[in-house]
C-alpha cells in the first residue's frame, strides 16, 4: 500500500472515530431527561390572605420552576386542613391565627409566616371625643368576647395600665356591633373585618380607627402561616424546600404587584376586585425578604411567642412551648435561606 493510501486510510479512521464520539455525545445529551414533577396538594382559604401567594405562584410559574405539579384545594378553616394533613390527604396548607394552637400541640410544623393580621381595629365615633386608647375610660365599647378583637382591646388597655372595669365593655356579635355603632348606642368598637369595613364604609368621616393589631405586635401577634406535617417534612425535605422557595418568591412578587395580586385573587375566588381590595387591608403582607430577615434577626420568634401568650390568655393552651419545637427556624435557615 502506498504512503498516500496509508495516509488517506488513517485520515478516514480518525474522522470515523471523531464522528462516533460526537454521535455518542449527542445521544447522551438527547437522553438526559428533565427533572420529574412532584405532585403535591396545597390547602388555601378563599380570601386575600389565604389565596394570594398560591395564586401568584401558580399564575407566574413559580411552582413550575420548582418542578411542582400543584393541586389547590379550598378550605374554610384551619382545623379542617390539619385534619386532612394528618390523614395524608394534603401536603401543605395556609392557616390563620386560630389553627396555630394545633401547631403548638405538635400536630403540624410552621414553615414560615405569610402575614401579620391587622384585621382587628378599635373604631370610635368622633362625637364621643375619643382621640386615643386612653380616652376609652368611661366609654361604652362593643366587642365579641373570646375573639381576636377582644384580644386587641385587652392589649391596648394593658399597654396603658387601664383596667377593663374602667370602661363599659359590652359583649356583642359582629352584626350587632355594626348596628350599634350606626345607631350611636356605643361609643367605640373593637372589631374585626369584615365588620370593621362595614362601620367605616357606613359612617365615613363620623368615625375613625385609633388602633390595629399591628400596633401591639410586640406583645401580641396574629400571624398567618404556611404549614406541613412533621412526618412529611422529615421524609420529603427536597419537596418542602421547593414549595418554600416558590411561595416565598410569590410573596416577593405580591409586595411589588399588589393590584395584580388583588385581581388574581378576585378571579380565583369569584369575587369583585373591590371586595378583595378591602380584604388586602386586613394584613401586613410579608415578602420573602421580610421573612428571611425575621428568621435571621430572631424577630419571628417574638411574633410566635406573643401569639402563644394570646392562646394562654384565652385558655386555648395552658403552658408555654418552646417556639423552636414547631416553628422551623433552624430548618429554614439551613435549607432554604442559605441558598
Amino acid at each position: 500500500m502506498s504512503k498516500k493510501n496509508i495516509l488517506l486510510l488513517s485520515f478516514i479512521m480518525i474522522l470515523f472515530v471523531s464522528c462516533e464520539k460526537k454521535t455518542e455525545k449527542a445521544v447522551k445529551t438527547v437522553n438526559v431527561l428533565p427533572a420529574r414533577k412532584y405532585q403535591i396538594r396545597v390547602g388555601y382559604m378563599p380570601d386575600f390572605s389565604g389565596t394570594s401567594a398560591v395564586a401568584i405562584a401558580k399564575e407566574k410559574g413559580f411552582f413550575d420552576e420548582e418542578h411542582l405539579d400543584v393541586t389547590l384545594i379550598k378550605f374554610l378553616d384551619g382545623p379542617s386542613e390539619v385534619e386532612e394533613m394528618l390523614l395524608k390527604n394534603l401536603e401543605f396548607a395556609y392557616i390563620g391565627h386560630g389553627a396555630h394552637s394545633l401547631a403548638i400541640e405538635g400536630k403540624v410544623n410552621v414553615l414560615f409566616p405569610n402575614a401579620l393580621s391587622r384585621a382587628e381595629q378599635i373604631i370610635v365615633r368622633n362625637a364621643a371625643n375619643i382621640e386615643s386608647v386612653k380616652d376609652l375610660r368611661g366609654k361604652k365599647v362593643g366587642t365579641q368576647i373570646g375573639t381576636s378583637s377582644e384580644i386587641l382591646l385587652y392589649l391596648a388597655l394593658q399597654s396603658l395600665g387601664i383596667k377593663t372595669n374602667e370602661l363599659d365593655i359590652i359583649n356583642m356579635n359582629g352584626n350587632t356591633i355594626v348596628s350599634s355603632m350606626i345607631s350611636n348606642t356605643i361609643d367605640a368598637a373593637s372589631v374585626q373585618a369584615p365588620y370593621s369595613f362595614e362601620i367605616l364604609n357606613s359612617l365615613g368621616d363620623k368615625v375613625k380607627s385609633i388602633a390595629t393589631t399591628v400596633d401591639y405586635s410586640d406583645v401580641g401577634s396574629f400571624p398567618s402561616s404556611w404549614i406541613v406535617t412533621p412526618s412529611f417534612q422529615n421524609n420529603n425535605a427536597d419537596i418542602v424546600n421547593r414549595f418554600s422557595r416558590a411561595i416565598l418568591k410569590a410573596m416577593d412578587y405580591r409586595q411589588l404587584n399588589m393590584s395584580e395580586a388583588v385581581e388574581l385573587v378576585a378571579d380565583m375566588n369569584g369575587k369583585t376586585v373591590e371586595e378583595v381590595d378591602l380584604e388586602r387591608e386586613t394584613g401586613l403582607w410579608l415578602s420573602g425578604d421580610d421573612v428571611k430577615k425575621a428568621y435571621t434577626n430572631g424577630e419571628v420568634s417574638k411574633w410566635y411567642k406573643t401569639q402563644q401568650n394570646i392562646f394562654i390568655y384565652t385558655k386555648t393552651i395552658t403552658n408555654n412551648i418552646n417556639i423552636n419545637n414547631y416553628v422551623q427556624i433552624k430548618y429554614m435557615l439551613d435549607n432554604v435561606f442559605n441558598e
